[in-house]
């Protein structure tokens, strides 16, 4: 039996497709389709440009989910290599990597990542180094916890005792424990990341703008100021955020 989540998730992604196949990218004006009203050729309306709204959330929705996969991929191989490294020259975790890290978790991410885009600028890939700055710290404390557990394991200890280098005892013990550990960080992350990217849309800053329109953030803070008009262009895009967050939020059961 179909679970509700599931059927949620099936939903919301046949949307989406369908709205990608059916439309074209949202990147141009149509000021003749102002305002237009719900009809077949759109579904739900189009917004003050004359921009179809379903186009506008089918691309919004998967701009965000294409800048959010590979933004999390990276962070979570950027705080693998941190523990790597760390592991190999232990002092460098004493006296550098776990200072800094502290610094980061007792900084909110989202400060950290307004902070790095205020100081590169806008673009693609300033907004994946922002959101790796901001969460890296997180994962790597996470990741930090289950390498000390495994170190003391009796097959660590075996082959430290055989003369394993650090760096061999990593690769072939310590990171195949870790796996479990990165598939969780990767799925409890991803709406994070979401949020992060519909927030940074929101103030301007969009990945992939030229590419697939605005993102669902800047949707509704270019939607607010005419919701009586046109309240589907601000409900639809709400509707996207919540709808990601939801599809990517994995049952932990």
């Amino acid at each position: 039996m179909i679970s509700a989540s599931h059927l949620l998730r099936f939903s919301f992604g046949a949307l989406v497709l369908a709205g990608i196949l059916w439309k074209s990218p949202p990147t141009e004006i149509f000021l003749e389709d102002s305002f237009c009203p719900i009809a077949w050729n759109h579904p739900f309306g189009c917004d003050r440009l004359g921009r179809d709204v379903l186009g506008l959330f089918s691309y919004g929705a998967f701009s965000t989910l294409l800048f959010s996969l590979p933004s999390r991929i990276l962070t979570l191989l950027f705080s693998s290599l941190i523990c790597l490294f760390q592991y190999s020259i232990p002092l460098t975790g004493k006296w550098f990597f776990s200072p800094i890290s502290s610094v980061f978790v007792s900084v909110p991410s989202l400060l950290v990542a307004l902070l790095t885009v205020h100081a590169l600028g806008n673009g693609p890939s300033v907004l994946v180094v922002a959101i790796l700055l901001g969460d890296w710290a997180l994962s790597y404390e996470t990741l930090q916890s289950k390498i000390r557990e495994t170190d003391g394991s009796p097959f660590v200890l075996a082959s430290t005792f055989f003369g394993a280098s650090r760096a061999n005892v990593f690769r072939n013990h310590i990171f195949p424990s870790a796996i479990p550990v990165l598939k969780v960080l990767f799925t409890t992350g991803l709406p994070a990341v979401v949020m992060t990217l519909a927030l940074f849309s929101y103030l301007g800053v969009s990945a992939g703008s030229d590419w697939f329109g605005p993102g669902l953030g800047e949707q509704i803070s270019f939607a607010r100021d005419y919701a009586y008009s046109a309240p589907l262009a601000l409900v639809i895009p709400i509707f996207g955020i919540v709808g990601l967050v939801t599809a990517l939020n994995v049952d932990k059961r």
